[in-house]
């Protein structure tokens, strides 16, 4: 059930209800926790999980309270778009990955979506050179494109489209990624 926010742009047009992300948080955590429960059984190791900050922390929240095996849980933060504009990407992806002890652990990167998978990609390449044993992602929505760049292992909805999404963690210039649903702008 959706909550009622006042002021909503009237310019937002839902795509993924409360409803529906819930249903997918399950469905994920149920596919993770078989990867965490071979992890525990061939290592005696919890599963990392690392939540790309700022835009997955709700989803990471959510998921990571489905999967029924212990995780560890190593937050971090990445940029890839501008804060001031809509869709417009910075030259470089920038993240802090020196905190995560990578070197012979699982590791699962958690973030909202996966557009172009920069940000995963190159996260995913340099906890394998600081020595990961495996390194997986998971994404709540994952952008279709004609030419694929990364493919997260655990995808809660394929998006096609070219829209901008908002909400449970995707902003729109930094506002509304506190809505409990995701909607595309619809703009003109």
């Amino acid at each position: 059930m959706s909550r009622s926010y006042n002021h909503l742009p009237s310019y937002f047009q839902q795509v993924y209800s409360a409803t529906m992300i819930a249903e997918a948080n399950q469905r994920l955590g149920k596919e993770i926790s078989k990867w965490a429960a071979e992890v525990w059984e061939h290592s005696h190791t919890d599963i990392l999980t690392v939540p790309v900050l700022r835009g997955g922390i709700f989803f990471f929240a959510d998921l990571v309270r489905e999967i029924n095996h212990s995780v560890e849980l190593v937050p971090t933060t990445s940029r890839s778009y501008e804060d001031s504009e809509n869709n417009v990407q910075r030259s470089e992806v920038t993240v802090d990955i020196s905190v995560i002890p990578a070197r012979g652990r699982a590791v699962l990167l958690i973030d909202d979506i996966c557009d172009s998978g920069r940000t995963l990609a190159h996260m995913t390449k340099a906890l394998n050179e600081m020595g990961a044993q495996e390194v997986r992602s998971a994404v709540l929505v994952k952008r279709v494109l004609d030419q694929e760049t990364f493919n997260p292992e655990y995808v809660g909805f394929s998006f096609e489209g070219p829209e901008w999404l908002v909400g449970y963690g995707m902003d729109d210039c930094n506002r509304w990624r506190n809505l409990d649903s995701i909607s595309i702008i619809k703009k003109g």
